[in-house]
């Protein structure tokens, strides 16, 4: 009988770009959070890269896994509706302003990049960019920028999880 890897000793890689393109398309587009003031909902609308590596290897029996991957999400930040009219009539003059105006909410759009996510940094770059805005570009560093950080950081224990046991040899 022949071993090829024995007590899987030995080096062995996988290529885990495709499946990080399928686990991020379904883990960020229409990821929402709303405004601790309740004003807006920023939300992910779309993925519009993923590059770079990402692999999970095995070496002397041990998972580790090793990505650098460039990211870009198209995002949109919507005004929620204004405090409640108090009485009907107040209600309805106001829907009738807003036909006029033909819009019901303000809509900002602008992209995240993601320069270098890596497997060994925990506090890497996230860049936004929205349509000159300062005050949504702040509440997208402040409120929006740590939620995303924190998703994507699920990601390597992810990772491992999926991938190491398609390396070891029984």
């Amino acid at each position: 009988m022949v071993v090829l890897n024995p007590n899987n000793w030995h080096w062995v890689d996988k290529n885990t770009l495709p499946w990080s393109e399928t686990y991020f398309n379904s883990k960020l587009p229409n990821f929402r959070k709303v405004s601790d003031d309740n004003k807006y909902e920023m939300k992910i609308t779309k993925i519009t890269k993923i590059s770079g590596d990402s692999n999970v290897s095995q070496r002397k029996g041990k998972p580790i896994c090793y990505f650098d991957i460039n990211m870009g999400l198209e995002i949109t930040v919507i005004e929620l509706a204004k405090v409640e009219a108090e009485t009907e009539a107040e209600a309805e003059a106001e829907a009738e302003a807003e036909e006029e105006e033909g819009k019901d909410e303000e809509n900002v759009t602008g992209d995240v990049e993601i320069p270098e996510f890596m497997h060994d940094e925990d506090d890497f770059e996230i860049l936004c960019r929205c349509s000159g805005n300062q005050e949504i570009e702040r509440l997208l560093k402040t409120e929006f920028v740590p939620e995303i950080r924190q998703l994507l950081l699920c990601y390597q224990n992810d990772l491992i999880e999926e991938h190491s046991k398609d390396l070891q040899h029984e």
